[in-house]
């Protein structure tokens, strides 16, 4: 499966991570890792209820480069 991020879109999305949730004070954090070159982006999830909610707005998105990522998830206490 491929995911499409559109540089200058909004990234917008909610996910939980039943094991780790925010109340017991974890953050959800994804690294997104150019395949060829460039800077990984690292973005923190807010707490959105008892689940977590990704939300990057088009003023950043629109700086990321175009290409190939590959992204990893983990939560942090």
């Amino acid at each position: 499966m491929k995911d499409t991020i559109i540089a200058g879109d909004t990234l917008d999305f909610a996910t939980s991570v039943p094991e780790y949730p925010p109340a017991d004070g974890w953050t959800l954090k994804y690294r997104l890792i150019p395949r060829a070159s460039g800077t990984a982006i690292e973005i923190a999830a807010a707490t959105y209820g008892t689940d977590y909610r990704v939300q990057v707005a088009p003023a950043t998105t629109s700086g990321w480069a175009a290409g190939d990522y590959s992204w990893v998830s983990w939560v942090e206490k």
